[in-house]
């Protein structure tokens, strides 16, 4: 399956059955005390990528009892475990080297969060009735829109880039790619919603479209606090609980928090945004610039002064 390379799915294999759930016991309030959530397969009856591609998209660490014909990540238990170039030995027993073990482990899981691409969702699809015309048509004192500005800042930056909307786009991004709205869905939430179930297994900078300053200094400071166990980065400014979801970072795993939100009827983004597994970070003061946005001519007429 595409992608499932780039997910953190381990296999157990050694010892016998007794000792792994011995192991996993251990192992999961470790994964529940810096904040990642994980699950062990017990059975191989039914499991398969597909399935397994399924789980890790709802947690950190996907562990499978030893039995599963797939390319996993190989968990090794026994006396004398060495395993092979790249295995997580793990001798039984051996109590002084469970640190270095959680250690090695934290650094897969690291090294699974930097293959997941990261792609980037313009949002053009608000009525802008407060503006009165389509604000990805606004333009900069050279005649580019706002849009092209964008999609250039974040071009170098990010692994791929749609734009998620109705409306005709410039002619010059003629060849962006784009996804349709979710029927029956409004505001950004079907921007993020179309975008996660578009590409499933990348993670998602979503931007607004009305937000002239944003800059490439901006985005990597947003994109650097990315690691295991955050599902997302959604800042914002000090002294304010008002979070700021139209810059922000969203991994794949956030995505079923969203489509649940769907079917509870709330259309807010801010609702899945506030979730704990979330990042809040406060915007630092240098970058603060980046997150504002325009609505009105009148907010227009003072960014052009």
């Amino acid at each position: 399956m595409q992608g499932f390379s780039r997910l953190p799915v381990f296999s157990l294999t050694g010892g016998n059955e007794e000792s792994r759930a011995d192991f996993v016991r251990r192992l999961l309030p470790e994964l529940t005390e810096r904040s990642l959530a994980g699950v062990f397969v017990r059975r191989s009856n039914g499991y398969n990528p597909y399935t397994l591609t399924l789980l890790a998209r709802r947690y950190d660490l996907v562990i499978v009892n030893s039995g599963v014909d797939i390319p996993d990540q190989p968990i090794v238990l026994g006396a004398f475990a060495g395993g092979e170039a790249g295995d997580l030995p793990w001798s039984l027993g051996w109590q002084e080297g469970w640190p270095g073990f959680i250690a090695g482990l934290l650094e897969k899981l690291e090294e699974y969060g930097r293959r997941t691409p990261v792609w980037g969702c313009v949002l053009i699809g608000g009525r802008s009735s407060r503006m009165g015309r389509p604000k990805h048509f606004l333009t900069d004192g050279q005649g580019k829109t706002w849009l092209e500005n964008t999609i250039a800042i974040l071009h170098p930056l990010l692994d791929g880039i749609v734009v998620s909307g109705s409306g005709v786009l410039p002619e010059v991004l003629a060849a962006t790619s784009r996804i349709s709205d979710i029927p029956g869905v409004v505001g950004p939430l079907t921007g993020i919603l179309a975008a996660g179930r578009w590409q499933p297994l990348v993670s998602w900078l979503l931007v607004a479209c009305d937000m002239p300053h944003v800059s490439a200094e901006a985005v990597s400071w947003l994109l650097a606090g990315r690691r295991p166990g955050c599902w997302g980065r959604v800042p914002k400014f000090a002294g304010n609980d008002r979070l700021e979801p139209l810059l922000a970072w969203y991994d794949f795993r956030s995505i079923h928090l969203f489509e649940e939100q769907l079917y509870s009827g709330n259309m807010r983004i801010g609702e899945a945004a506030g979730d704990v597994r979330i990042d809040h970070p406060i915007l630092p003061e240098a970058l603060c610039y980046a997150w504002e946005n325009v609505n009105t001519p009148e907010e227009l007429q003072a960014v052009e002064k």
